[in-house]
């Protein structure tokens, strides 16, 4: 019986013995020494037959009375131990459902304690590893990690650590565990330990590098973007200074890949990016880098690299090595390579000005005809371009950042000369150089590959204009605007023509295409096409500079155009008796065609006369009006009528 029912065992002897004497019916009156006989005897009695039986009437009594034994306390201390065993086994189980590893390290880092799931880590039981280094089961790159990782959690006032690292491999591919570990000290004493938690993470890991190689890598190419290539550059340029060596930047740009991508499609044209990837990488060491900078752009970052000549061979190896890739894949398209080469710290001290230089000398090479490589250090010490290049990009900031304006010369008829409609004409004022020619600006947009973009800001500027005066002075007049074949190659020029003239409000029919003859490049049927589309939706076509373009009696019966202007290099020939033979032929020519024919470059009264003789329909020249804003054109085309009213 408990110790803290002793004080009570007295008055519940007497109460048991006067409830038997009591019972018996012999004696009413008793004593303590009958009472002790009879607990004694009782006691005895019930010891014997809970011998025999296994039941103890003494304890039911003193159950009843409301005591507890010391069986009681045993039992329910089973009981609640019964109870932490289970949950154990339960949060055990819940473990090794999610396959976490409970593991326990000893201060030298041996694993003395791992749970079951580690044989679906490992490949092999908690057996085979319990006794053995942490360090063991772990990769050999962050074997170091991990041990220093751990071996702090016994130094350092932190008692937590979290690590991510990977297993010994038992398979060709990595496996990836983040381990939680908590330094424990028993509550009875003994040595520290490390309590810790695996977990697979093999999956989030590889999704986390895959977003992160999307953030720093081109999606088509797998190349590296501008924000790992800045970062390649400025170790580079690190390096380069502690070594006292050379590094190169190439800027690398695909020659006629927006005609590509109209002719084939784009997806013709990723293709070629692709093979063109694939070709440069092939041929360069595993310290460069190529990087896509945009578009049809390449950069590539050569580290220690020899010199000025080193670099010239370097990009004429390139340009070969991709030519012949392509002739090898049989490509349907004729891709050449410009490149811009410069080099730190001969020609900048910075990454960013290195990249500068290197973009000034791909400009001078597209402005060389393209095909080509050119090296700042060669055109800054030679002077060789150097303003030239400044001047291009000058030029290629003012298209991208539509500087360009829009001048119009009227066009009068041969016979009243009244002005019947006027030209748009693009015009661009440089900053440092002034007014430029069209003639010095339009082969340049064509070499740069801006020229679509030039045609379009011109149209838009144009129409935009036109709209605002067609119901005033302009009226009953036509609005001539040149169209390069880049811009009638595109799929998309003509809705998107159809989408600006009906955003502007204006009439196809008061609205003259001019072209080129060299649009037959495109091809005969290709060409009638898309002439023919144009017609039909309204427009007035005309072949500009005719008699200078490409075999133009052969196919000018094919193409459905309603004008021909006859080139001003012709029309300076009407003093001379071959000139005016020649200039007869083509308006002949054109009548029996059924076209009317324009003359430009009309510069004296002579030669306007001679050309009216001759049946020319319409003149445009110096003569009546130069070039000028659309303020200026308005103003001439008001003088003239008012002039034709006074006569009247």
């Amino acid at each position: 019986m408990a110790e803290k029912n002793l004080p009570y065992i007295e008055p519940t002897i007497r109460t048991i013995a006067g409830t038997l004497v009591t019972a018996s019916g012999v004696v009413l009156y008793y004593d303590y020494s009958l009472i002790a006989f009879v607990t004694l005897f009782f006691v005895s009695l019930n010891l014997a037959q809970s011998g025999l039986t296994r039941f103890c009437l003494m304890e039911l009594l003193l159950r009843k009375m409301g005591f507890r034994s010391e069986l009681d306390e045993i039992r329910d201390l089973n009981q609640a131990m019964a109870a932490t065993e289970a949950e154990a086994a339960s949060n055990l189980e819940t473990l090794n459902m999610v396959n976490e590893v409970v593991v326990g390290v000893s201060s030298d880092l041996t694993l003395h304690r791992a749970s079951k799931p580690i044989e679906v880590l490992l490949g092999t039981g908690a057996e085979t590893v319990v006794g053995m280094p942490i360090t063991d089961v772990v990769h050999d790159v962050d074997r170091p990690l991990v041990r220093a990782a751990l071996s702090k959690l016994f130094t350092a006032p932190a008692d937590s650590a979290t690590v991510r690292f990977r297993l010994a491999p038992k398979g060709p591919n990595d496996l990836w565990v983040e381990g939680k570990f908590v330094r424990r000290a028993p509550s009875g004493g003994g040595s520290v330990e490390i309590r810790g938690v695996l977990r697979d993470i093999t999956e989030s890991h590889l999704q986390e590098q895959r977003i992160v190689h999307m953030a720093l890598h081109d999606a088509l190419t797998g190349l590296p973007n501008r924000v790992l290539l800045e970062d390649r550059m400025q170790q580079a340029l690190n390096e380069s200074e502690r070594e006292g060596v050379k590094c190169a930047v190439i800027f690398v740009d695909l020659d006629n890949f927006k005609q590509v991508n109209d002719v084939y499609g784009h997806k013709a044209g990723d293709q070629l990016l692709v093979e063109v990837t694939q070709a440069l990488t092939a041929n360069l060491r595993k310290c460069d880098t190529l990087a896509r900078w945009g578009g049809d752009e390449f950069v590539i970052l050569l580290p220690k690299i020899g010199g000025l000549e080193d670099l010239k061979r370097k990009a004429d190896r390139l340009a070969a090595a991709v030519r012949a890739h392509l002739e090898e894949k049989n490509a349907d398209y004729d891709v050449t390579l410009s490149l811009g080469g410069a080099l730190y710290p001969d020609d900048a001290r910075t990454a960013e000005n290195l990249l500068i230089q290197a973009d000034k000398a791909l400009f001078f090479a597209k402005s060389q005809g393209r095909n080509n490589a050119q090296m700042f250090a060669e055109m800054s010490s030679n002077d060789l371009g150097y303003r030239d290049v400044d001047f291009t990009a000058d030029f290629a900031a003012a298209v991208k950042n539509d500087l360009i304006q829009v001048h119009y010369q009227p066009i009068v008829d041969a016979h009243t000369h009244l002005p019947v409609g006027m030209e748009a004409l693009a015009r661009w004022q440089d900053p440092q150089y002034g007014w430029v020619s069209p003639a010095t600006f339009i082969p340049m947009a064509e070499t740069l590959g801006v020229i679509e973009r030039l045609g379009q800001s011109v149209l838009e500027q144009a129409l935009r204009q036109f709209s605002s005066c067609e119901k005033d002075l302009a009226r009953n007049m036509f609005l001539s605007i040149n169209v390069s074949n880049r811009q009638l190659v595109s799929n998309t020029f003509v809705p998107d023509l159809m989408r600006s003239i009906e955003r502007h409000s204006v009439n196809p029919q008061s609205i003259k295409l001019e072209m080129t003859e060299s649009v037959a490049l495109l091809g005969i049927e290709r060409a009638r096409e898309l002439l023919i589309q144009l017609s039909e939706a309204g427009f007035m076509l005309s072949l500009d500079d005719f008699g200078t373009g490409y075999s133009s009696l052969s196919y000018l019966h094919d193409l459905p155009v309603h004008e021909i202007k006859i080139d001003a290099s012709f029309v300076r020939r009407v003093h001379t008796e071959a000139g005016r033979v020649l200039l007869r032929t083509i308006t002949d020519l054109g009548h029996a065609m059924k076209m009317n024919v324009v003359a430009e470059g009309v510069e004296t009264k002579e030669c306007a006369d001679v050309l009216t003789d001759m049946g020319v329909d319409m003149l445009q020249g110096y003569y009546f009006k130069r070039p000028g804003p659309k303020e200026e054109c308005l103003a001439y085309v008001a003088s003239c009528r008012g002039s034709l009213e006074t006569q009247i």
